[in-house]
């Protein structure tokens, strides 16, 4: 590779722009540390990636242009970390691409988890899908090496790219490291404080959960006590009854925090048993029948089982605060059957108050909402004056 070097100057008496020359090494070191002196602070990660391309792209100073890609969550694809000097409409056409072998340089390398150098994109059997997108746009060798995290793992991709067709010298090789070295340590030390984020996020929701179903359970043994007063026909009838109920409250809870701790996940409980062990407590099994179920013998697996429990628990507890089971008079019906769409649920009330749709979401809402788009299901409210109509539709 050719250096430029000032016209008042020879080889023998570097310019401090040289990239042999002490200085400039210093000044580079200099800056590399002040990119990850930021990251340490938790700066902004677009901004510092793009920063780390732009020194990669001065330390030349030959017209290379740089590429960060980072591995996405579920490890199949890259994702754009920072490519200022890249044209926008090449990077958003390569945004998401898949790694493995024939994915252009990056993707490849990122695949086989070692440095990839095209050094003719025109020729190049790796390019052949990302040819002619690569070629209009003038560019005409990539050099790709991966992004390692501290174990071995790959985070992504840091790429040359040049307008004409070109081979790596040893300097370049020593470069590209130098610089995917300084990018794994910032692309490691944003993923530990994103990781740290989610943590502290996950920690808030669970306190906010525990603390939705501690009040769903004393709204529950209000209700329930409420109900059974006047059924009953001493003071110990009615701790009982009540008694007994709180105890199907407390199987009701386990299931809704059940966890697959055995790794049985081939386990399956039925529809008709899950729905029970949730409304048995507010009424399932009564003689007056105010709690209705039917459906064929359907099976869910120990993944959905939590989730459906925690929904159903959601239904029936606002059923019982505001809607089929308020009083005496409501009924509450579930209907369930399989066909070509999947598990479709029918939960209808009637015979309670008038439902209107809610303005705001609150925090059940939220959380049922939440735990039906990780099942991949759907769920419909029609509120309705004769009673809330819900219909949950799980894939098959």
């Amino acid at each position: 590779m050719e250096w430029a070097i000032e016209n008042s100057q020879t080889a023998d008496a570097p310019s401090a722009t040289d990239p042999l020359s002490d200085r400039y090494l210093a000044e580079v070191w200099r800056r590399q540390q002040q990119i990850l002196g930021r990251v340490a602070l938790g700066g902004d990660r677009k901004a510092i990636l793009s920063d780390i391309v732009s020194l990669a792209e001065e330390q030349t100073g030959d017209g290379m242009l740089a590429s960060i890609l980072l591995l996405s969550e579920d490890g199949k694809h890259l994702e754009l970390g920072g490519a200022p000097s890249l044209p926008d409409e090449y990077n958003a056409a390569i945004e998401g691409m898949e790694i493995g072998e024939g994915e252009g340089s990056c993707g490849t390398a990122a695949a086989r988890g070692r440095p990839v150098f095209v050094e003719d994109i025109a020729t190049d059997p790796l390019w052949a899908d990302f040819r002619e997108l690569a070629l209009s746009h003038g560019l005409a060798a990539c050099w790709s090496v991966p992004i390692k995290a501290g174990d071995g793992s790959v985070l992504g991709t840091f790429a040359n790219y040049y307008r004409e067709p070109r081979q790596p010298s040893d300097l370049d090789r020593e470069i590209i490291e130098a610089i995917a070295l300084t990018t794994s340590i910032a692309v490691e030390r944003i993923r530990l404080e994103r990781m740290r984020h989610r943590a502290e996020e996950a920690k808030g929701l669970v306190l906010e959960e525990l603390q939705h179903r501690v009040k769903n359970a004393f709204s529950l043994a209000q209700s329930l006590i409420n109900l059974n007063v006047p059924a009953a026909l001493s003071a110990r009838d009615l701790a009982d009854k009540v008694n007994g109920k709180l105890r199907a409250i407390a199987s009701a809870q386990d299931l809704i925090i059940v966890r697959n701790a055995a790794g049985r996940s081939d386990e399956m409980t039925s529809i008709r048993t899950l729905l029970a062990t949730i409304l048995s407590p507010l009424g399932y099994g009564d003689v007056d029948e105010r709690i209705r179920l039917a459906g064929d013998d359907q099976t869910v697996d120990a993944q959905s089982l939590s989730g459906l429990a925690m929904v159903f628990h959601e239904l029936a507890t606002n059923a019982t605060k505001y809607g089929g089971l308020k009083d005496t008079s409501g009924v509450v019906s579930i209907e369930w059957n399989t066909g070509p769409e999947g598990l479709k649920i029918e939960w209808s009330e009637s015979g309670g108050p008038a439902t209107v749709e809610p303005e705001s979401q609150n925090f059940g809402s939220r959380l049922v909402a939440s735990t039906i788009r990780q099942l991949g299901a759907t769920i419909d409210h029609d509120w309705r004056n004769d009673g809330l109509r819900v219909t949950i539709v799980l894939p098959p």
